[in-house]
């Protein structure tokens, strides 16, 4: 079975973009989901789970790594790698397989409640792309 997916657009839209302020207003907005999403990741390290001396959370941090890509990691935009045992806490290391610790599964949590669209994203996109296109 084929899908078929239709686009259609009216007005001026893109005519905003030839001096490239919507993607800026993309890229702004995914730099302000990311440092959100991050803040998101560090409130789920509290003492008791996967918070010991703080120096994990105090590596995740939300960029930009290119145009129109925006990363959440646990130290590899700051530091120039993930924290060691970051994934062990996430739950992803081949260490997690051989213990009973399943890991605490932060980052995916997070990748979740992003693939939900929450109405704070749906305000960030909004609010660049507004001051993009001049409203």
């Amino acid at each position: 079975m084929a899908n078929n997916t239709r686009v259609e657009t009216f007005g001026k839209f893109f005519e905003h973009n030839r001096d490239g302020r919507l993607n800026k207003a993309f890229n702004e907005s995914l730099l302000d989901i990311a440092v959100l999403a991050s803040g998101w990741v560090k409130e789920q390290l509290y003492s008791g789970h996967g918070f010991r001396s703080g120096y994990l959370k105090g590596s995740v941090h939300g960029g930009m790594v290119k145009n129109l890509h925006a990363q959440i990691d646990a130290g590899e935009l700051m530091k120039g790698r993930n924290v060691e045992y970051a994934s062990w806490v996430e739950g992803v290391a081949d260490r997690n397989k051989r213990s009973r610790f399943k890991g605490y599964r932060m980052f995916r949590e997070v990748f979740n409640r992003l693939k939900g669209k929450p109405k704070e994203v749906e305000e960030i996109m909004a609010f660049h792309i507004k001051k993009a296109v001049g409203e």
